[in-house]
């Protein structure tokens, strides 16, 4: 009877596997142990989980089915069992027609790119290395010709090779069943040719390639076409280079099921699709290339399910795990990236090195082999795993230098060991990826002939310069550059493969960008301009990228600099018109990009004119959004930064236009736009352009947007939710308003602040130093006569108030504001109570550590020069630096956190606009 085809999907969904495959369920959850090469005891646990049995005959050596499971039965000559497309992953065949010969049908939706190959490396030897030819490179012969039909060579063009393989794919088409002959088609060329497609497409093409030489076979062809093992791992491997994910590993293991069916259950027609080692590595490599989470325990199980049947498969099967099988493995486990893989991959190595040991030739671990391991330690960024790396480079240096060729270190290795210092983040990472290359460098140049392959590249110098462009290091980005400068030199003196590239000037810029020191932006923005140049003068390595437009955009807008914001929006004009002219997908400006320069417009300082400007590219935005550019659409932020850069203007109109501006995006939001909905950030931004203007009326209209927020978040929008923020710019409205009664508005707000926190526990409404601090400023600068006398007794209750709390305290800021009320709101003729008012601020000022040269002037501006001496010790020409240095701690802790700030025109800029 007809039996159900092996689905690999709804096999994975069931948790069984074939025979073949072991049988076994997936791996368990995370945190369960299915690890390969541990203690005796998970190795048992792991061969436990396949259901394993000890006969060794033909037709009972693999583990029972269960019942549950598909049965694997098709006739010979069945199409390969397609998947389910009702499972979820990514879909292989998407479409419910058959792929025919000229590609109807097959559609390829896989983009991830092909991994990197690595040669082995061995050291030198008597005899040039033997050139074994491998059966499957047909594809690449020197063979101009099969049967009068040419054949592209290796170093044609991809479209030249693909248009030969569909006119072979015609010719099958045309060709009866029965009636192909391999002198007019030349199977393992362009089934291999298929192959090397690296799609979806190709392994489609490959599989239905093999499906016709099933019917060849079941037709009795009369040229003796039948299919092969090789021809199955050809389909494998295709499926494995395909970028298909989880779906094409299946798909390689429902081949693999295939294969070993026809070959048990053929009565003798199929011995020669006996399974091997070989098509077992390529169903492993399928999974090590599939991304998928599961994907390194599978790989294990499989390699679990490989030593068992060596061990049990009598002589049916020549089946035995390898070397390349164990670094597919581990190859699997780098490719995860999770912390604990790298662990995993070590464990491994292990293993092969004791099987090694034991007499077990064939899996000696091998420069690839460490190569991989140190990678998965650089990509697993798990804690001392960049020390781990170093110690297994410092192994293969060992080992090599007692007489073991097969391990001796390459660039590639020392690549990764770089690679991991530059992931570690950790203090002096930098430093070290400097010292390890400067080592590989001298190797090269002590022996260049017996050290040829530690020659450096541009690879490993780009390491370098990413580790310093992610060190947090004083002069990181100078020492960057100073590499890209040696990079130059020695491209020019003949070292071909150390030419700096579009990587390398990026990870400087970027350097750059991170440092926060001035001048930096400015460099970087000169970085660019000679990459722009070079590139324009042919040089294809230099072109730009987003990354490198994105990097610049980032340094100048964060820098403060004069003109900064302007050069920023010079890049932005320079990525778009790239795109405009070239098109493509390496420059593609998008709203994180405008958005970046508006911010810097807005934090420009250069009033009316950046306000203007900053509405002109939100046009301009607007118009590229509306002529087909998707990448490109006004957002909240952006509106945000709009009206950001009038409230900083600091024109008459900036707040009536913020306004008006803030109410076009609710109109925008109420028509159907979510994506320029107002939020907190946007009202806060107003109420802080209200605040800034001073006018008359201005408070009292902050105050009416608070409650406005208030309304709209307490019918439930908690985009609308006023912070502390919000409350604190309401405050400093009344405070820079002038008008009567302001300190008591101000104090009203912080007292209800103070309740609605009390009551909600809600750190976002939690009042701060500066919540009090405003306050405080609204009664320090009362001008009416009539608020004086209650704003004197507001702002020394504020003061109790701040300085009783367990978790916030005054700063350098209070104590200036309060000699301030001292100086404007306590009469000159009170004079004692002027001087024991500004005694007991000025002696919390000393013990809390915040007198600074701002203090010290306040101080001499309240009371006498005799009093001040009595206070501070010294005359009034005294600078905070010249006194006992604890009573400047703070503030010295202050300015040595925010030296990355304060060092910059960014900080200088915000200062003087305080």
């Amino acid at each position: 009877a007809m039996v159900v085809p092996y689905n690999p999907q709804q096999a994975a969904q069931t948790r069984r596997y074939p025979a073949i495959l072991g049988g076994a369920p997936d791996p368990s959850p995370a945190g369960e142990e299915h690890g390969y090469g541990g203690d005796g005891g998970a190795r048992a646990n792991v061969t436990a989980g396949l259901g394993l049995t000890s006969s060794a005959s033909k037709s009972s050596f693999l583990p029972p089915r269960s019942a549950s499971s598909p049965a694997a039965s098709t006739e010979i000559g069945d199409a390969s069992p397609t998947p389910s497309h009702s499972s979820g992953g990514v879909i292989v065949e998407p479409t419910d027609q058959p792929v025919t010969a000229n590609g109807k049908g097959a559609t390829s939706s896989f983009a991830l790119p092909p991994p990197p190959e690595e040669s082995s490396t061995s050291g030198p030897s008597i005899l040039p290395k033997r050139i074994i030819p491998d059966p499957n490179e047909e594809y690449e012969s020197n063979e101009k010709a099969y049967n009068g039909v040419p054949i592209p060579s290796a170093h044609d063009s991809s479209h030249k090779k693909r248009e030969w393989l569909m006119q072979m794919n015609q010719t099958l088409e045309d060709t009866a069943v029965g009636q192909l002959d391999p002198n007019i088609l030349p199977l393992s060329t362009i089934m291999n040719g298929w192959a090397k497609q690296k799609s979806s497409e190709g392994a489609r093409m490959v599989e239905m390639w093999l499906d016709r030489v099933h019917s060849e076979y079941n037709s009795e062809n009369p040229h003796g076409v039948h299919p092969t093992a090789r021809m199955y791992t050809m389909a494998v491997d295709a499926w494995a280079k395909s970028n298909g994910g989880a779906a094409a590993a299946r798909r390689a293991e429902a081949l693999l099921e295939r294969m070993d069916r026809l070959y048990r259950e053929g009565g003798g027609r199929h011995e020669a699709l006996k399974p091997t080692t070989g098509i077992f590595n390529a169903v492993i490599n399928a999974w090590a290339r599939s991304r998928e989470k599961i994907a390194p325990s599978r790989a294990e199980q499989i390699l679990a399910w490989m030593e068992k049947l060596r061990d049990t498969g009598g002589e049916d099967l020549d089946i035995s795990p390898d070397k390349y099988t164990f670094n597919t493995v581990i190859h699997a486990y780098a490719k995860s990236g999770a912390k604990e893989s790298a662990t995993k991959a070590h464990r491994i190595l292990d293993n092969m090195n004791q099987m090694y040991r034991e007499g077990n030739s064939s899996v000696k671990p091998d420069t690839i082999t460490y190569n991989v391991v140190i990678n998965a330690y650089a990509k697993s960024g798990g804690k001392g795993a960049a020390q781990e790396a170093e110690h297994l480079l410092s192994r293969m240096h060992m080992m090599y230098d007692q007489g073991d060729l097969s391990v001796k270190p390459n660039v590639v290795t020392y690549g990764a060991v770089i690679d991991a210092f530059a992931k570690s983040m950790e203090r002096n990472a930098a430093a070290r990826a400097d010292a390890l290359l400067a080592n590989m460098v001298a190797l090269h140049q002590s022996d260049q002939v017996r050290h040829s392959d530690l020659r450096p590249n541009t690879y490993v110098f780009n390491t370098v310069i990413n580790a310093w462009a992610k060190s947090k290091e004083r002069g990181a980005a100078a020492k960057a550059e100073e590499m890209l400068v040696a990079m130059d030199r020695l491209h020019a003196s003949g070292f071909p493969g150390l030419k700096p590239d579009a990587f390398t000037y990026t990870a400087v810029i970027d350097a750059y960008a991170k440092s926060g020191f001035r001048g930096a932006a400015s460099r970087a923005d000169l970085l660019l301009d000679q990459m722009e140049a070079k590139y324009s003068a042919g040089d294809q390595d230099l072109k730009p990228n987003t990354f490198t437009y994105n990097a610049v955009i980032n340094a100048l807008a964060k820098s403060g600099e004069p003109g900064a914001a302007a050069r920023a929006e010079r890049v932005l004009h320079n990525m778009v018109n790239r795109l405009r002219n070239h098109g493509g997908n390496d420059v593609k400006p998008t709203t994180i990009n405008f958005n970046t320069v508006l911010d810097a417009w807005a934090k420009s300082g250069e009033g009316e004119a950046a306000a203007e400007r900053a509405e002109a590219i939100l046009e301009w935005m607007d118009r590229l959004n509306k002529s087909g550019n998707t990448d490109v659409k006004p957002d909240t932020i952006t509106f945000n930064a709009v009206i950001d850069a009038w409230a900083r203007s600091g024109c008459k109109r900036g707040p009536q236009r913020a306004e008006q501006i803030l109410n076009h995006m609710d109109e925008l939001y109420q028509g159907g736009n979510i994506d320029v909905k107002p939020d907190t950030y946007t009202y806060n931004t107003l109420i802080n352009a209200l605040a800034k203007s001073g006018d008359g009326g201005s408070a009292a209209r902050a105050e009416e947007i608070l409650s406005i927020m208030e309304q709209r978040y307490s019918a439930g929008d908690k985009s609308f939710k006023p912070n502390t923020r919000s409350h604190t710019s309401v405050i400093d409205a009344w405070a820079k308003s002038g008008e009567q009664g302001a300190a008591m508005r101000a104090e009203a707000i912080l007292t209800n602040l103070r309740n609605l926190y009390e009551n909600t526990k809600d750190p976002d409404i939690k009042p701060n130093v500066y919540t009090a601090n405003a306050v405080m400023n609204a009664c320090a600068f009362t001008k009416h006569d009539v608020d004086r006398e209650e704003a004197l007794e507001m702002a020394f209750r504020v003061f109790e108030w701040l300085d009783s709390q367990p978790d916030i305290k005054p700063d350098a800021y209070t104590f200036t504001i309060m000699l301030s009320v001292c100086a404007n709101l306590i009469p000159k003729e009170e004079a004692p109570v002027r001087f024991e008012s500004a005694k007991m601020l000025f002696e919390k000022c000393c013990e809390s550590g915040h007198v600074n040269d701002h203090v010290l002037w306040k101080l001499k501006l309240t009371v006498n020069e005799f009093e001040y001496h009595q206070l501070v010790g010294a005359g009034v020409e005294t600078k905070a630096q010249d006194l006992p240095q604890p009573w400047s701690r703070s503030v010295a802790n202050n300015r040595k956190q925010g030296d990355s700030r304060n060092n910059n025109w960014a900080a200088r800029n915000r200062r003087n606009r305080g």
